[in-house]
C-alpha cells in the first residue's frame, strides 16, 4: 500500500549533532592516493548526523542522517557503518536522495536495498550496515533504533563491498 504526502515537516528533537567529514573517513575509501590528494586542498563533510536518544527500558533512539553526494575516485560517500553491540534490528525511513543500504552479517552474507524517499529497511539484528549516496541530490534518511544497541564502528575498508560510479549510470 502506497501513501502519498505532499509533504513532511519533521520536527527532531536533536541532542547531538555529529559532522563526518573524509579526515575521519580516510582509511575506508579503497583509493588512499586519491583520498590523501584531496585532503591536500580541503576536507569535505561527508555526512551528518541529528540524533535523538532516549534513556529507559525499552528506549528507541532515532538519528536523522544527510550524506551528501559525491566520490572519491570514483567511489561513492558513504556512512562509515556498524555492526550493533547487541542483537538487535534498525529501520531506515528515505526521505529525499537516492541510495543503497548496504548490510552484511559476520558470516560474510550480504544484502542490499535501495534507499529513496518513501522505502522503509529493516536491518536485521546481526547485520552491520552501511548507507551509501549513489545520486547527485543528499541522501537524506531517518533511522530507528533500540536505545542499548551501541555501535561498533571498527569494520574497516573490507566490511562491505565497494559500490562506484559506472559508465552507464551514476544513479543505481
Amino acid at each position: 500500500m502506497d501513501f502519498v504526502l505532499e509533504s513532511i515537516v519533521l520536527h527532531l528533537r536533536e541532542n547531538k549533532k555529529k559532522i563526518t567529514k573524509l579526515s575521519d573517513m580516510r582509511d575506508l575509501f579503497s583509493d588512499e592516493e586519491a583520498v590523501s590528494e584531496t585532503l591536500r586542498h580541503h576536507n569535505p563533510v561527508i555526512y551528518e548526523v541529528y540524533i535523538h536518544e532516549s534513556d529507559g527500558r525499552g528506549a528507541l533512539s532515532y538519528a536523522l542522517t544527510r550524506l551528501y553526494p559525491g566520490d572519491i575516485a570514483g567511489e561513492y560517500y558513504m556512512t562509515k557503518g556498524h555492526f550493533h553491540e547487541r542483537e538487535v534490528g534498525e529501520v531506515y525511513i528515505g526521505l529525499s536522495g537516492r541510495g543503497l543500504v548496504l548490510m552484511q552479517n559476520r558470516e560474510g552474507d550480504t544484502k542490499k536495498d535501495l534507499l529513496s524517499p518513501g522505502s522503509i529497511i529493516h536491518v536485521p539484528s546481526t547485520y552491520g550496515h552501511r548507507t551509501v549516496n549513489t545520486g547527485s541530490e543528499d541522501l537524506v534518511f531517518l533511522s530507528v533504533y533500540p536505545s542499548n544497541a551501541g555501535h561498533d564502528y571498527s569494520l574497516g575498508r573490507t566490511a562491505f563491498p565497494t559500490v562506484r560510479k559506472t559508465a552507464k549510470s551514476t544513479d543505481l
